[in-house]
């Protein structure tokens, strides 16, 4: 009897065990247990065989099963969306990039011109002083900004102008000139300069609304209008000068001497026809070694004033040295 039963047990054994191996296989073809339809019950459970865990309802999001991963492994993290991590790169190149481009710009300048004595005495004993508010010029200019400092700019800046260089009328005398026999009466006829030039200029910002400018060029200067000369009678104790000019020989015309009043132009002019006689009986003439162009000599330093609420409008105060003494002032707009 004993022995009978340890038979039918090897024997159900060797029966049912390849059947529940390939049982195993195959329960991931059969429908799991929660996947019955509605309302009916779930099939029962063969003997011997675990049930398969639940899943959970509703139908699988796409990406799930990589989300979940292996058993026993945490689930790999999700990589960035290329689009969305290239955004803060382009979003800061593109707010980098402006800084980076060069501008353009315009200037109206207005200035004050002047050659003081001290400085024509270097090259005349006796002459009369330039001071003229008549010169202005249009610049054009390209900005670009440091690379190692943001709040420093440098430039080059052409310019075209008008200058005005006619001192009023006086007695000039060249320096090592005698003064019985050298000094003559100058007249300015519309004399200026039509300038053109370029200027290398750097500016530093120290804040939103200030900063400074200086910076150095050089350009041509088209001289315009002429220069008459009208020899001179002067005194060698008092240094006073006065002009006798020959209207008809031998009539002469004094002006200027001993509180006489000046010889008028109607005067000088009628002169220039007349042969002249030496400094007792004069006549006016053009002097014909005054250059056609001369060299501009641009040394210049300002102030800025950047206006941040109306963006690319700036204005300057500067001075400097344009082949004469400025001061001046412009205002600029940067595009």
């Amino acid at each position: 009897m004993h022995l009978s039963l340890r038979l039918a047990q090897v024997l159900t054994l060797t029966v049912l065990g390849p059947t529940t191996a390939a049982i195993a296989e195959e329960t991931s073809q059969m429908p799991s247990p929660t996947e019955a339809s509605p309302g009916e019950p779930a099939a029962p459970a063969e003997p011997g065989v675990a049930p398969a865990p639940a899943e959970p309802a509703g139908p699988a999001e796409p990406g799930a099963a990589s989300a979940a991963g292996e058993p026993g492994m945490s689930p790999a993290p999700a990589e960035p969306d290329a689009a969305s991590a290239e955004e803060p790169a382009v979003a800061s190149a593109a707010a980098a990039k402006p800084a980076d481009l060069a501008h353009y710009g315009l200037a109206l300048r207005w200035r004050w011109v002047t050659v003081p004595g001290w400085f024509l005495g270097l090259f005349a004993e006796r002459n009369v002083a330039l001071s003229t508010f008549n010169c202005f010029g249009l610049e054009g200019y390209w900005r670009k900004p440091d690379k190692e400092n943001r709040n420093r700019t440098w430039e080059i800046v052409v310019s075209v102008g008008y200058q005005n260089m006619s001192p009023p009328d006086g007695f000039w005398l060249g320096r090592g000139k005698e003064l019985t026999q050298d000094t003559d009466l100058v007249q300015a006829k519309g004399l200026g300069l039509i300038t053109f030039d370029a200027a290398y200029v750097l500016r530093q910002y120290f804040s939103p609304y200030f900063g400074i400018h200086y910076g150095a060029g050089l350009g041509l200067g088209i001289v315009r209008g002429k220069v008459m000369r009208t020899s001179a009678v002067c005194d060698p104790v008092t240094g006073q000068c006065h002009v006798e000019i020959s209207q008809t020989s031998p009539r002469v015309v004094q002006c200027g001497h001993a509180g006489e009043a000046a010889c008028t132009e109607q005067d000088l002019l009628d002169s220039e026809t007349v042969k002249d006689y030496g400094p007792y009986a004069a006549h006016r003439f053009q002097e014909t070694s005054v250059p056609s162009a001369v060299p501009i000599i641009n040394l210049l330093f300002g102030l800025d004033f950047p206006i941040p609420d109306a963006k690319g409008l700036e204005f300057r105060i500067e001075g400097g040295f344009y082949d004469a003494f400025f001061v001046g002032a412009s205002a600029g707009y940067v595009f």
